[in-house]
């Protein structure tokens, strides 16, 4: 929007107007860069006025790596690029399923569920990244003080083919401990039981995001390792449709992605929006760790959140067995990059 000061000059100083020459260009220049923006969504809102299609969208849980897309619906962004979503809740592999059999149209769940599906014939495509990097903390009992002292020790784990099973995976091969002979891997049927397990001492370090990372902090356990700074690539949280909903529907998906976009930059230029809708989503209200679940997210946040190959390549190298297809081939990032090249993730931070 135009600049607030030069406004305010204006409107204060009646006919006795002065406005600098930067000030001038600085009131010109916003006034572009929004109706740059505003363009851009006018543009492509009337070359898609037919009737909306809905997208049955679905979501895998409480998160923050999902902010953007809990600012996407909070804010109604979908209604703005003209899509209409319908969500479901449900855990990421039922959501695969659910995609390969047709009753949801796009999900927003763990690339690398997406990527064990599609390389066993199940025709999905990962379209978009949220988080290309592994956003983990690991958290041990404060005994344990540097990575190799976790040779022989209980580590946290979920089931194969869930997030932080793979993140697990990961962990291991980067310092080097083989998960089948050199630690136990301890698997519990549900997330919210992996921090739990630590905290009462039932298993000896595991993997945390916040708001556990808090209260690990507080309870004197001992992070050894922070996955979000060693930017590890991996497709963590993903926009993923099926091959004949990308078939069917392109349309209808570049939508949905650029209600995608405006989420991500809401979240990484709104933080007192992000947070009440992080506090909202996630049921958090202790100020230290909504902070620390915000400012994570956004440090695993890009503005264009194209997945690179090298994320799928972290995957593919935990395999000990050749894949029976290319496991490039479920990445499909022509919609993204479209978006991209018209202007429109340019334009959207440019506005005010």
């Amino acid at each position: 929007m135009p600049n607030e000061n030069v406004r305010e000059r204006i409107l204060s100083s009646g006919t006795n107007i002065e406005m600098t020459s930067k000030d001038i260009f600085s009131f010109f220049t916003k006034s572009f860069e929004f109706f740059a923006l505003t363009a851009v969504i006018v543009t492509h809102n009337c070359a898609v006025a037919e009737a909306a299609e809905t997208l049955r969208l679905g979501f895998s849980g409480a998160s923050a790596t999902q902010l953007a897309g809990y600012l996407a619906v909070d804010q109604k962004l979908f209604d703005v690029y003209a899509v209409n979503v319908a969500l479901t809740q449900s855990a990421g592999t039922t959501m695969i399923r659910a995609l390969d059999s047709g009753s949801l149209d796009v999900t927003i769940v763990g690339g690398g569920q997406a990527l064990n599906a599609y390389v066993k014939g199940v025709e999905v495509r990962i379209i978009s990244g949220l988080v290309n990097t592994v956003p983990f903390q690991l958290w041990a009992k404060p005994e344990l003080s540097q990575l190799k002292d976790l040779k022989g020790k209980l580590i946290a784990n979920t089931p194969a083919g869930t997030s932080l099973n793979l993140a697990n995976q990961i962990l291991l091969k980067r310092i080097g401990l083989d998960p089948m002979r050199d630690v136990k891997l301890v698997a519990f049927g549900r997330l919210g039981l992996v921090s739990q397990s630590l905290f009462t001492g039932v298993v000896d370090a595991a993997l945390l995001s916040p708001p556990e990372t808090v209260e690990a902090r507080r309870s004197g356990l001992r992070m050894l390792m922070d996955l979000t700074t060693a930017r590890i690539p991996c497709p963590f949280t993903s926009v993923v449709t099926s091959k004949a909903m990308l078939e069917r529907s392109r349309l209808s998906l570049d939508r949905f992605l650029r209600g995608i976009l405006h989420g991500i930059k809401l979240a990484l230029t709104n933080p007192d929006m992000a947070k009440k809708t992080l506090s909202r989503n996630m049921r958090l209200t202790d100020p230290e760790a909504l902070e620390e679940a915000y400012q994570r997210a956004v440090a695993s946040y890009e503005r264009l959140p194209i997945v690179p190959k090298e994320a799928i390549d972290t995957v593919v190298q935990l395999s000990t067995e050749p894949a029976s297809r290319n496991p490039f081939g479920v990445l499909d990032m022509s919609i993204l990059e479209r978006i991209d090249k018209e202007g429109f993730v340019k334009a959207l931070y440019s506005a005010k």
